[in-house]
């Protein structure tokens, strides 16, 4: 009898101690269980900081990147007005210029020649040679009638230009001049010649006195003044 109870007891202190270990190797790995999901989650929260705070940079520095190309933009904007303001001021200079006569001139326009009359219809030789008078009318027509430019036998004429007769010769610009006198202009080539063909206009009011030939150009150069602009005189005088 005493032996079996031994055996009993003996069963129940395995059983109990086989129990026990059990329970502490289950609690353990819960332990383990728990400790890696603590840590998994601190790593997580972590992780997700991380990523708010680079999305936060990245929004920073798109919103830097926006400001910078506004800026960008605004600067091209400013300097593309101060080109296209530098543009005009540039073609307005020139235009002065060209009109001025202190540069060279070329394009399209009309050439203009008067000759002395050989067989004139007037006694009067007076009437049959070319005068200041008219070249000047020749002049003041190609001007009107848009002329962006005009030479008298090479001389360029400004707004201070002198033609006057001395004798048997014109002076332009300070410079002894003889007849033929070859008038060009730049210009549009059938406004100008139309103008001067107008009835009762220059054309007409030559005939039988002096000769005036006309004859459009596809190109004509015309030489800058030289001298002194305020003058009206040529260096070469």
């Amino acid at each position: 009898m005493r032996v079996r109870k031994f055996h009993v007891y003996l069963t129940l202190v395995m059983f109990s101690t086989g129990f026990l270990m059990a329970n502490s190797i289950e609690l353990t790995q819960l332990h383990k269980k728990v400790v890696q999901t603590e840590k998994e989650f601190q790593q997580e929260t972590k992780l997700n900081e991380r990523i708010i705070a680079e999305r936060e940079k990245n929004r920073a520095l798109e919103q830097q990147y926006a400001d910078t190309q506004r800026k960008i933009s605004q600067v091209e904007t400013a300097m593309a007005n101060h080109q296209s303001e530098a543009a005009a001021l540039l073609t307005a200079l020139d235009r002065a210029r060209l009109l001025a006569g202190t540069v060279p001139a070329t394009g399209a326009g009309v050439m203009v020649t008067l000759r002395d009359n050989p067989s004139p219809i007037s006694t009067n030789v007076v009437q049959n040679i070319v005068h200041e008078q008219d070249i000047w009318r020749v002049v003041n027509e190609l001007f009107v009638a848009g002329a962006e430019g005009i030479s008298v036998n090479d001389q360029r004429l400004v707004t201070s230009s002198s033609i006057r007769c001395v004798g048997p010769t014109v002076i332009v610009n300070g410079v002894k001049s003889a007849a033929p006198f070859v008038i060009k202009a730049v210009g549009d080539p059938g406004t100008l010649e139309g103008a001067l063909h107008l009835p009762g206009g220059v054309i007409d009011s030559f005939e039988g006195f002096i000769k005036i030939e006309t004859a459009k150009k596809d190109s004509i150069e015309l030489p800058a003044f030289v001298g002194d602009v305020k003058m009206g005189t040529s260096s070469s005088s």
